[in-house]
């Protein structure tokens, strides 16, 4: 089965299988569980959704269809939580918004509120909902707002349509922790915390292991909690806190669906992955063993982030990108550790382009909250163009603090743009406006650190660079 749309084919097909994945491939069998006329009507008055942004029609793939059965069956039959277990790739923003706009159909159910767990995703994720259904979402620009918009209360200047009655919300897991732990918001957040609300977090597996869960699930009495990971976390591979290890399971319960890596390459519904190891070290000797990096006479960071290493890397991407691209056709990103190494990169590629190297538009963008007290101080420093910029402090002999995405600035010039990356607001219309860029294919390598590395759709986006800073055993 498919959506019948100018935008799809028959090639983009859909195989229904069962709720544990297995495809139904008989005709009698199919007949059987799909074209009944009570499932048929449900895919019909549900799981069809017209795309407002690219007006096309889309429909839920089956491993869809039983995830968000299963939340709203737990929603209506038990106060339990529970978990989604759909890899990377697989239309996770899609199930988990179907989830969202059939529970807020229930008279049960006063609000729902969809968590992530950082600005730009809060961006994406109300961009991707509006896309669905307009006008859907709610998203939140600050703590207050959150605070309002639970307790539907109009802000002062602010124009409100009363009629709206928008039950969903989609915030950051720092304002909704905020809002239930700040004095001036508790004696009013009361009213709410016998409530029925229903939290959906999304990537949960990196969000809820601290004490926000515990804020949360104290403060509001009936609230059900359903996680969306890609990568849930279990006994072997949990981080022990405080002494104490835990998993996804002892957070949100049981898993109520998965769909995991391998379904998801079998059905053809992700990309398989090609991956190439490039730049091993090896002994001098000539040996096939790879060099460990770990032993104690090497110093780690100080080999894999020398300026020699980053300037191989940098003339490798460059030599190799169009391979890579298809000619071009689609474009990279580009995925480093911290900001000061990101900066060092960004210049290597403006020098080579600068040299004739090169022609690619490279930008970048690393998350502002996460990074905020990311600095270089003078005194330590050996960029010469922080330096130069602070000359005059030199002179003073005073040691001065510079913001490393103030020497960002090729961006404007490349696209005759006028954007700053001082304060969240102007930073969030750079996000904005890189997003669309690199969707539209008008970026060629987006140099990230801590953003965009999930919840953001990219169709064009085949490539990933990524520097190792560890032995891979």
């Amino acid at each position: 089965y498919f959506s019948n749309n100018s935008e799809m084919s028959a090639k983009q097909t859909f195989d229904w299988t069962d709720n544990e994945n297995n495809k139904i491939s008989q005709l009698h069998d199919f007949t059987e569980a799909f074209l009944t006329p009570s499932h048929l009507t449900h895919m019909l008055t549900k799981y069809i959704v017209l795309n407002e942004t690219g007006k096309y029609l889309m429909v839920l793939r089956p491993y869809q269809f039983y995830a968000v059965e299963a939340i709203v069956e737990q929603v209506k039959t038990t106060t339990d939580s529970g978990y989604i277990w759909h890899t990377t790739g697989s239309g996770k923003t899609l199930t988990s918004f179907k989830a969202a706009q059939i529970m807020t159909s229930l008279s049960e159910v006063d609000k729902v509120v969809f968590v992530v767990d950082r600005k730009d995703l809060d961006y994406q994720t109300a961009l991707e909902f509006n896309a669905f259904v307009k006008g859907s979402v709610d998203s939140t620009d600050n703590t207050s707002m959150l605070f309002h918009q639970l307790l539907d209360k109009p802000m002062k200047g602010k124009k409100v349509n009363q009629n709206r009655n928008i039950k969903l919300v989609v915030t950051t897991l720092q304002k909704l922790n905020n809002v239930v732990t700040k004095q001036r918001y508790l004696k009013e957040m009361q009213s709410l915390q016998d409530k029925r609300i229903v939290f959906i977090f999304d990537e949960c597996h990196r969000s809820q292991f601290g004490d926000t869960h515990k804020n949360i699930t104290e403060f509001f009495n009936n609230a059900q909690l359903f996680g969306f990971t890609g990568t849930p976390i279990f006994a072997d591979n949990a981080v022990a806190k405080n002494s104490v290890k835990r998993t996804t399971k002892d957070l949100f319960g049981e898993c109520l669906h998965p769909y995991v890596i391998v379904d998801a390459i079998r059905d053809a519904n992700v990309l398989k992955f090609a991956i190439e190891y490039v730049g091993r070290y090896q002994y001098k000797d000539g040996s096939n063993n790879n060099l460990d990096i770990e032993v104690e006479d090497i110093d780690t960071k100080e080999l894999l982030t020398s300026p020699a290493r980053l300037d191989k890397i940098t003339d490798y991407i460059i030599s190799q990108h169009n391979r890579k691209t298809h000619s071009r056709e689609f474009n990279a990103m580009f995925c480093v550790s911290s900001v000061a190494e990101l900066i060092q990169y960004y210049e290597l590629f403006a020098a080579k382009k600068a040299q004739g190297k090169h022609n690619l538009k490279i930008a970048t963008i690393f998350s502002y909250e996460a990074n905020e007290e990311e600095e270089y101080e003078l005194g330590n420093s050996d960029d010469p163009s922080i330096k130069e910029a602070s000359v005059k402090y030199l002179n003073e002999g005073q040691a001065v603090k510079l913001h490393s995405r103030d020497k960002l600035d090729d961006y404007n010039a490349m696209f005759g743009t006028s954007y700053s990356t001082k304060g969240s607001k102007l930073f969030e219309d750079y996000y904005k406006n890189i997003s669309k860029r690199v969707k539209a294919k008008e970026i060629d390598i987006l140099l990230v650190v801590n953003m965009f590395l999930t919840g953001f759709d990219a169709p064009k986006l085949n490539t990933l660079y990524v520097c190792i800073f560890r032995s891979i055993v």
